[in-house]
């Protein structure tokens, strides 16, 4: 009987030196999904940076004064004493204050939140400032600053001022990073009030000096005026000059002062004459002098002289009329009025008499009458 033969397998192919072995299809696209899933990292949430700001401004002040003397007289004739007193006045005024030299200066401290590894972020920091005057602020390493994973960095900054900024305002801080994430900036600001305190004030205390008429003498008439706004001060005192020889003046120039710690010293000077008078053989210097005379017709005829540095007033009476006659210091003056026969007559100053007499009887009528020129009637 005829041998039946099964069917033939199918021989594994012969692996040899150098020869390439085809995976399975199926095999090769699980490694591929396998792999894919170790990889797959998505971005984590990024805490945001903050920030906090310092600000200390200073300013430097100039303090203006002004200083004003006065005498109650130019001129003023002396005494019996020959000396002539004469009221000063000094007055001392605060001026502007002017103020130079604006700074401002602080720190900013930037605060990182994120911890772990990867925490650090690169940010860039800044600061301005609502003060105005041209104002300039510069971050000591403000680019590209690292702020460490759960930590700080402080930094300082300084700002300029082209001119004069207000007197209040606010200074910013900013700071910006790339974060983690689609957004492509991020930005934290912090905020402090800004203003300016004196750092020097030059002649805010002056002292009030006086040469009272001799120079390089200092008389202090306040050790210690401090300035303010609308500030007057008066300074007033009485100085007794002496005069010089009769008929002559002599001149005295007296100087007061504001004593500042720095700069020029503001002056005035007021000059002013004690004049002694000339001295009549018939008049003592320093005296009230005068007389009368009367004439048969009842004419009253007064003549006195001021010799003193006041105005004196003479008390005439012829009879009892009473005349009142003022003469101003050194002045003359002639004074006519009438009475009747043998009425008395006196003059005083004060409770001084100077003259006393009486009108003589009438006497008989001229010829020519001394007041009209026409001749007198015959009896």
């Amino acid at each position: 009987m005829p041998r039946t033969h099964a069917a033939a397998r199918p021989r594994a192919p012969a692996v040899g030196r150098g020869s390439r072995v085809a995976l399975p299809v199926l095999a090769l696209q699980a490694v591929t999904s396998t792999s894919a899933s170790a990889v797959d990292v998505r971005p984590q949430d990024q805490a945001p940076l903050s920030v906090a700001v310092t600000a200390t401004g200073s300013v430097e002040r100039a303090y203006a004064w002004s200083i004003e003397k006065a005498a109650d007289a130019a001129v003023r004739s002396t005494d019996s004493t020959n000396t002539a007193t004469f009221r000063y006045t000094v007055t001392a005024r605060a001026g502007a204050m002017t103020e130079s030299g604006w700074a401002l200066a602080g720190a900013l401290t930037v605060t990182n939140p994120n911890d772990g590894e990867g925490g650090a972020i690169t940010a860039d920091a800044g600061v301005v400032t609502t003060l105005g005057g041209g104002s300039s602020c510069t971050v000591v390493g403000g680019d590209d600053l690292v702020v460490p994973a759960a930590g700080q960095l402080t930094l300082p900054y300084t700002c300029t001022f082209a001119s004069a900024p207000s007197g209040s305002g606010t200074v910013d801080a900013t700071v910006s990073w790339d974060p983690a994430g689609e957004a492509s900036s991020a930005s934290a600001v912090g905020s402090a009030p800004g203003s300016f305190t004196a750092a020097s004030e030059t002649n805010q205390t002056v002292a009030v000096v006086d040469d009272r008429t001799v120079a390089g003498q200092r008389v202090v008439l306040d050790p210690s005026v401090t300035w303010s706004t609308g500030l007057v001060r008066t300074y007033t005192y009485d100085l007794a000059l002496v005069g010089s020889a009769p008929g002559t003046c002599r001149a005295y120039s007296n100087t007061a002062t504001l004593d500042q710690p720095s700069g020029a010293d503001p002056t005035a000077v007021t000059t002013v004459q004690a004049c002694a008078p000339e001295v009549l053989p018939a008049q003592a210097f320093g005296q009230a002098t005068g007389s009368v005379k009367a004439g048969c017709q009842g004419t009253v005829r007064t003549r006195v002289s001021n010799r003193t540095a006041e105005t004196v007033t003479y008390r005439l009476r012829v009879g009892n009329k009473v005349h009142r006659i003022a003469v101003r210091s050194l002045g003359h003056r002639k004074f006519v009025t009438s009475g009747r026969a043998l009425a008395k007559v006196t003059l005083k100053v004060g409770s001084t008499r100077l003259d006393r007499i009486r009108i003589p009887q009438r006497c008989e009528a001229p010829m020519v009458l001394p007041d009209t020129g026409l001749r007198a009637a015959s009896s």
